[in-house]
């Protein structure tokens, strides 16, 4: 008997070890199965909504929670909180004969930064200079701004530097919208055209213009 429970005993040394050892291989699988939990401190009658997000951005957002729970929280809510749509202008009808200077994609950066889209730097007919966002959505977030950098692709307030080109807030996470360029600027000094969330000093989306 006392052999028996000795060897149970073994066993069961073995399968903790075993699952230790493995620990980082079906930490993922957990984490996933996780993402289909109520999120933590989010009102009850928000749960649906946060359910509906994608799975992805889910774990993301719970991944986020265990270092940050405050960030995590406030991006969760805007993220819940539906589109802003830029309002319309009436820039498109003057870009008849517009010049191309430079241009390029939105891209997703991660789960919770991504964005879609073309931007475009044109030079109209008058010589006016703008950027527009043509068929663009991004993630939604807080005090978010539009910029021109020198960096390519900066996803940190680091690497964006102090030497990028404000133009103002963004219009709205979804929809084409136009943003004039200072007439003097030399605009080959910047290589991308960033949306970026100063509460959080991070890029939403980058296009590196070419």
């Amino acid at each position: 008997m006392q052999l028996r429970f000795r060897f149970i005993l073994l066993a069961l040394v073995a399968l903790v070890a075993i699952a230790v050892w493995t620990f980082p291989a079906w930490r993922h699988f957990l984490r996933e199965r996780g993402a289909d939990d109520a999120f933590p401190g989010l009102a009850l009658d928000l749960q649906d909504d946060y359910l509906a997000l994608p799975a992805a951005l889910r774990a993301a957002l719970l991944d986020r929670h265990q270092r940050n729970p405050d960030m995590a929280m406030e991006m969760l809510l805007l993220a819940i909180s539906g589109p802003e749509t830029a309002p319309a202008d009436a820039i498109a009808n003057a870009l008849d004969g517009a010049r191309v200077l430079a241009s390029g994609e939105f891209q997703e950066l991660n789960a919770l930064h991504y964005g879609s889209g073309r931007a475009t730097i044109y030079e109209l007919a008058d010589s006016t200079r703008i950027m527009r966002f043509e068929d663009f959505s991004s993630a939604r977030g807080a005090d978010v701004r539009v910029y021109l950098a020198r960096d390519p692709q900066p996803l940190s307030a680091l690497q964006l530097g102090d030497d990028f080109l404000d133009l103002g807030r963004l219009k709205g996470n979804v929809g084409d919208q136009s943003y004039f360029l200072p007439a003097q600027r030399n605009l080959s000094l910047y290589q991308s055209a960033v949306v970026f969330c100063r509460q959080f000093n991070v890029s939403i989306t980058v296009a590196t213009l070419r």
